[in-house]
């Protein structure tokens, strides 16, 4: 009877164990790898989640979307799109021939609509 039971819990804690290697060593989502689920301009998008941010929160938050617009300011580390785009450039990605005034497409990952600033918040972005 005592094996039973200690087969069992060894079973268990093995089990556990390969379950937690599997979850934490899986590879990361790469959103500039995905195919774009809609194709939008900044400026459309905005005004999406500003008359109905319920809709536009089910229907973009977590997809991979395309946007197009005017780059209003421009970093190394996001590009701000139509002041209501603010895309978060992937690290590693070369943005350096973007200049203020381009119009421009960008393909990334919708994360949030900021209604204070009213403006769209998008990762791991890349230029296309």
């Amino acid at each position: 009877m005592k094996k039973g039971i200690l087969v069992i819990v060894a079973l268990v804690i093995l089990g556990g164990i390969g379950a937690y290697f599997y979850v934490f060593n899986k590879p990361h989502r790469n959103p500039s790898s995905e195919a774009a689920s809609f194709k939008v301009s900044a400026t459309e998008l905005a005004e999406e989640f500003s008359a109905n941010p319920d809709a536009a929160n089910e229907k973009y938050i977590d997809k991979v979307v395309e946007v197009s617009g005017t780059a209003m300011e421009v970093t190394e580390t996001y590009i701000i799109m139509d002041n209501v785009l603010n895309c978060s450039v992937l690290k590693d990605h070369d943005v350096s021939g973007v200049k203020s005034g381009d119009n421009i497409v960008m393909k990334g990952r919708v994360i949030a609509f900021d209604d204070l600033l009213e403006e769209v918040k998008m990762d791991n972005c890349v230029k296309l």
